[in-house]
């Protein structure tokens, strides 16, 4: 039936549209008009030219009595009416705007050279223009049109701090970053549209500029094509464009080349002066008419000079009084190129003027126009746009201006949008501001455009409102039917999921797109909140961080967060030098990119070329790229789906090899540098699905590991470091629930074992004869106490173990076979192995930190047992003893003790008297065998000064009480898990630390499948439930041995293809087991380019819960439209997410629902 309505409607509106099509030409060189707008006038309907000047359009029959308007910068506006058109092969030409030349008369007079008059200005700059830092109020406007019609405004009452004006260029340390965390947390990625190309609308802005917002208002969104991208950076990114400030592109004296110059001498007719005009335009534009050189935008020279425009001078102080520019019609269609759903920009206009007040030149208007295209590649459709943004000086200050508070600036930022910086309207500042700026007052074009239904005025007020009659998003019901097991199976949402191009499936995205858009509305009035708690959380992120140093052959390599960077920038030094060498520069790395991660720097042994990791979509897919060190450049030699770098020699090296579908590392090759990586040699194949590969290098350097390993069983085979054959050699053959590990130290095999020993012993024998009758126990094994990892040195091993959900290092001595626990005054902390590539020392490092002790690394002498604080977080907590960490036991049903440790502030939190006063959020993960840590955590402490309990329950399906405490949560045993953390929130209940359904819980991943899993169980226990990237169709998923992680998941949940096991998932499967009853609040929360638990789990889900559940409790689900499994990119994005997920409970304890 919906294809029949789509035919039908294809086919009326075949009936009653005409189809035009065209050529548009400038008149002047007979050149194409490449990208110029076509549209229906005062309609908001229309396309746009091809770069050959070509369109089509496909015009409604009610339109026929209008007129076409064609629009293309730097030439006059064209009417047509369209009955005068003919249905193919017109031909428009556009005549040259000559508007802006009337004011000025040219004289034959010349007395500088082009460069020379450059020169004098740029020699005169301090002399014309302020040196001191100045102080001016100032006027923002920034519209938004979408086929010619207004769909965005937004505009702001600013002051600012602007930075002195200086004859040399300033530093590169000078400037802020574009990446800077902003005040608004607006999103980056934006469907279907993409990001409004920062690189076109931003420019560099100085630390030293700032800027506040007094007031400021943002109308509706009133798109017609779903464009739901800003601009970024608001009115200091516009300030960036002071071309006299930065003596940038045709202001450089670096660049004077690049670039044709014309000086004339004209009369301004208005003001009755002459001026020197300075006209130019890059040389590339003539190459390209000339040549017709094809891909010039991926040529520096285009990329950084493409504007052509003209300088109006001053002829007595040879100041700057204007400038004009805009891209080279020439090189239009170079600018930017369409990828699949994407922007392409094409045009871009900027008019700076400056004012003589009091001897001075200041800057008082800066006015840019970019125009760019929106191709949706689904719908065969081009949408024209046009971004204008404006700045109107009014007031400069005499004073010395007083420096900004940091948390009152709005930053030249990527996700600093004035569009999303509003959270109320101001209707009586706005009234008065209007009564004395009258200038400044809302033009009637946009007006007329956007008040057809809502005056302006009244879309400021609403948008800080929640719509209360926008209705939950209800999925379509597309039952799809398969049969397993002689059982009809059903589901309804299937549809949901596409594993390869989920932004290319409109169904699913418009889907997706109501869910956020249903979410977004929700949260309206806890944005100022969400601000709020991530400028806290913020606070507690050391700015300027360093890495503690790491010494390898005769280098120091450390990487280093500069002030508000998102990312690192890693670097290396010789010993005993302090010139540090830029390995990696992550920050500059990320630039124009909406997700972005690299690092793992693996060096080569002479250590010249370095390998590292590169990541641009949030998925598990990295590529490996190789860095010349000399040279500073890249190899032009990458791998792709790889992992586990080992270098062998300075040319060759070995890696794990993924499968592109399931990502399971199902291959060891060797790769020569330089070399296709079509042509590695495979050296170890993984046959068994359960199983995938990896590989590394032992610490003394001697060996070449590889390891198959599932979650019950692995086999390690070796290649010692100067052999020349590289064919693996077996340690130990593959047993069935036999898992072992092995390490070297000179004539010794260290081995980490499960044989005989569920928790784990250590045994050691001999490199020439490691028979397993030759093993050695070194480390017994004991029920108690399980073996996580050692440490080898020359007179010690030291091993991390844990008994009773708390981790510990002990050392064995080799000599008296005596061993000691390193000991602390804390009951409860968190412990683990540090950076030790010695054998012959008695030096361990080691990192700990508590819920109150920030991460610290010790070095810790193994005979003298003192220990020295090497590097320690930053951190002051106010009042150590108003913090408490406290460990309780629940019984399980079976009768088993569940830990459960507990943090709080004293002052704050417990009260006895009123347990209904009491607030916890208990959180768990209960799989894979991962311990739950009781870790330094600054992202908790909003929750503890606020009075809530953090409590982490230690249950089943996690190792905290040993291995048998894991596999008592998996497989056939999976329910014990959330009988568990079931049992645990009774308990606190039971205990009066919070009453029955006050109590909000939270996990993500495997812990996303314990929260729907227990929230199908006993919903009433729960105040409310957030789920991250939840994996909650279990039996899907498992089914499909396509998908990443699945068959190696296999021994874990169980294999529902087995009878068996489908009927045991099945019962418990969040997904299948959503039913019709009450469920307190849940929020989901996914990425659409989550590999290992596809977006389309939680989606269903939510969809599953809207028909079924019963209650009127929220429910919200928030996909994250750039990122993967572990969300956005940058050291803040974290802290971005969890203020909104912390609002949003916040908001539930002053709010609770009405039941």
């Amino acid at each position: 039936m919906k294809y029949i309505i789509l035919f039908a409607l294809i086919s009326i509106k075949s009936l009653y549209a005409q189809t035009v099509t065209g050529r548009i030409v400038c008149s002047d060189d007979k050149q194409p008009a490449s990208f110029a707008t076509v549209l229906i006038e005062g309609k908001g309907f229309g396309t746009a030219s091809d770069e050959n000047g070509k369109f089509k359009l496909v015009i409604p029959k009610e339109y026929a009595p209008d007129k076409l308007t064609i629009s293309f910068l730097g030439y006059s506006k064209k009417l047509i009416l369209i009955s005068n058109l003919k249905a193919t092969e017109n031909m428009i030409y556009l005549e040259k705007d000559v508007a802006s030349l009337a004011q000025f008369t040219v004289v034959a007079r010349k007395d500088y050279t082009p460069k020379q008059m450059l020169k004098k200005v740029l020699k005169n700059i301090e002399k014309n223009y302020s040196t001191d830092t100045t102080s001016f109020d100032a006027y923002y406007r920034e519209t938004l049109t979408e086929n010619g019609k207004y769909i965005k405004y937004a505009d702001a009452v600013c002051e600012f701090n602007y930075a002195p004006y200086q004859n040399k260029k300033y530093t590169r340390k000078a400037y802020t970053s574009a990446w800077e965390s902003s005040s608004t947390l607006s999103d980056l990625p934006q469907w279907p549209g993409e990001r409004l190309h920062r690189y076109h609308f931003w420019s560099k802005t100085l630390k030293k500029d700032q800027l506040k917002i007094i007031e400021s208002r943002s109308s509706k969104n009133l798109t017609q094509q779903n464009l739901t991208a800003n601009i970024e950076g608001g009115p200091l990114g516009l300030l960036g464009k002071d071309r006299v400030k930065f003596r940038q592109y045709f202001l450089d004296k670096k660049k004077f080349n690049e670039f044709d110059y014309t000086l004339k001498e004209e009369l301004d007719s208005i003001n009755k002066e002459y001026n020197y005009v300075l006209y130019f335009i890059p040389k590339t534009a003539k190459e390209i008419r000339d040549t017709t050189i094809k891909k010039w935008r991926y040529n520096k020279r285009f990329r950084n000079n493409n504007q052509e425009g003209k300088i109006v001078i001053d002829r007595n102080t040879f100041a700057i009084k204007s400038i004009e520019y805009a891209i080279s019609k020439n090189l239009k269609k170079h600018l930017c190129t369409f990828t699949t759903m994407n922007i392409k920009h094409f045009d871009y206009r900027i008019k700076e003027n400056y004012t003589l007040i009091d001897g001075k030149y200041y800057l008082t208007s800066i006015k840019q126009q970019d125009e760019f295209l929106y191709k949706d590649t689904t719908d065969h459709t081009i949408t024209p746009y046009n971004a204008t943004l404006e700045i109107l000086i009014h007031n400069i200050h005499s004073k010395k201006p007083n420096s900004f508070k940091k948390e009152n600036l709005f930053a030249n930022s990527a996700a600093n949008q004035l569009f999303d910086f509003p959270l109320y309207y101001n209707d009586t500042f706005w009234t008065k501001y209007s009564q004395e700026k009258p200038e400044f007052n809302i033009p009637n074009d946009i007006r007329k455009d956007m008040e057809s239904k809502t005056v302006l005025e009244k879309q400021f007020a609403d948008k800080h409102k929640r719509d209360t009659t926008l209705k939950a998003p209800l999925a379509e019901i597309i039952p799809y039917k398969y049969t397993l097991h002689k059982e009809e199976i059903i589901d309804n949402y299937a549809w949901m999921k596409d594993v390869t191009q989920p932004k290319q499936n409109k169904d699913i995205m418009e889907y997706v797109s109501a869910e956020n858009k249903y979410f977004d509305n929700y949260f309206i009035p806890l944005r100022k909140q969400q601000r709020s708690l991530f400028s806290e959380l913020k606070r507690s992120t050391e700015k300027n961080y360093e890495s503690l140093p790491i010494k390898k052959d005769g280098y120091i390599y450390y990487y280093k967060y500069i002030g508000e960077n998102e990312y690192p920038i890693y670097y290396r030094k010789k010993e005993n030098s302090t010139k540090e060498e830029v390995l990696l520069d992550v920050q500059e790395m990320s630039k124009d990119k909406q997700y972005y991660n690299a690092g793992g720097l693996v060096i080569s042994p002479n250590n010249n070329i370095m390998a590292y990791y590169e990541n641009a979509t949030g998925n598990d897919n990295y590529i490996i790229r190789f860095k010349n060190l000399k040279k500073n450049t890249l190899l032009k030699d990458s791998l792709t789906f790889a992992s586990g770098i080992v270098w062998v020699n300075d040319s060759t090296l070995i890696y794990a090899s993924q499968e592109q579908k399931t990502n399971r590392t199902n291959k060891i090759a060797t790769h020569q540098l330089l070399s296709n990586q079509k042509n590695d040699k495979v050296i170890k194949y993984e046959m068994d699905v359960r199983f995938a590969l990896d590989v590394w290098k032992s610490k003394s350097k001697a060996f070449i590991f590889i390891q198959s390993k599932s979650s019950t069983t692995s086999e390690q085979h070796y290649i010692k470091t100067n052999a020349k054959d590289f064919t693996p050699k077996l340690f130990y053959f593959r047993e069935d629930g036999h898992q072992y590990q092995v390490d070297h130290a000179k004539d010794k095999f260290y081995i980490s074992t499960n044989k005989k020993a569920l928790n784990g012993r250590i045994v050691v024998t001999d490199t020439s004869d490691y028979a397993m009758n030759k093993w050695k126990t070194l480390i017994p094994h004991n029920k108690k106490v399980l073996l996580s990892s050692l440490e080898i040195f020359d007179k010690y091993l030291v091993i991390r173990e844990k008994e009773d959900a708390q981790p510990r290092l002990r050392v064995l001595n080799f000599a008296t076979n005596k061993s000691q626990n390193i000991k602390f005054k804390e009951d409860y902390y968190s412990i683990g192995l540090g950076h030790n590539p010695d054998f012959d020392t008695d030096s361990l490092q080691f990192n700990y930190s508590s819920y109150i002790t920030p991460k610290t690394v010790y070095n810790y002498h193994m005979e003298t047992e003192e220990k020295r604080i090497v590097k320690r977080r930053k951190w002051r907590l106010n009042k150590y003893d108003r913090y408490k960490t406290k460990r309780i036991w629940a019984t399980a049903k079976d009768g088993k003790k569940i830990a459960i440790t507990l943090f709080y502030d004293k002052w704050r939190a417990l009260d006895k008297k009123e347990p209904q006063k009491n607030k916890i959020l208990l959180t768990s993960y209960g799989a894979y065998g991962a311990g739950q840590g009781v870790a330094f955590n600054t992202s908790i402490y909003p929750l503890i000064n606020r009075g809530f309990i953090y409590a982490v329950a230690h249950i089943r399906g996690g190792n905290d009480l040993g291995k048998k405490w894991y596999l008592d949560g998996k497989m056939l045993n999976k329910k014990n898990t959330f009988t568990d953390f079931i049992a645990c929130t009774e308990h606190l209940i039971e205990k009066e630390y919070a009453i029955k359904g006050n109590i909000t819980i939270q996990g993500g991943s495997a812990g996303g499948l314990l929260m729907g899993a227990v929230s199908n169980m006993r919903p009433e226990l729960f105040k409310a439930v957030i789920l991250d990237v939840p994996f909650v169709d279990v039996i899907n998923t498992m089914l499909d041995d396509k998908l990443p992680l699945t068959t190696g998941e296999y021994e874990e949940w169980g294999n529902p293809n087995d009878k068996k096991y489908y009927n045991y998932i099945k019962s418990y499967s969040p997904y299948e087991n959503v039913a019709k009853k009450d469920y307190p609040p849940m929020f989901f929360f996914t990425g659409i380019n989550d590999s290992r638990v596809g977006y389309w789990e939680p989606a269903k889900m939510v969809a599953k819960l809207r028909t079924l559940k019963t209650d009127n409790n929220i429910l919200l689900l928030k996909t994250n439209l750039n990122a993967g499994h572990g969300g956005d990119s940058g050291r803040y994005s974290y802290y971005k997410s969890l203020a909104m997920k912390y609002a949003l409970i916040f908001d539930l304890y002053r709010n609770p629902p009405k039941q």
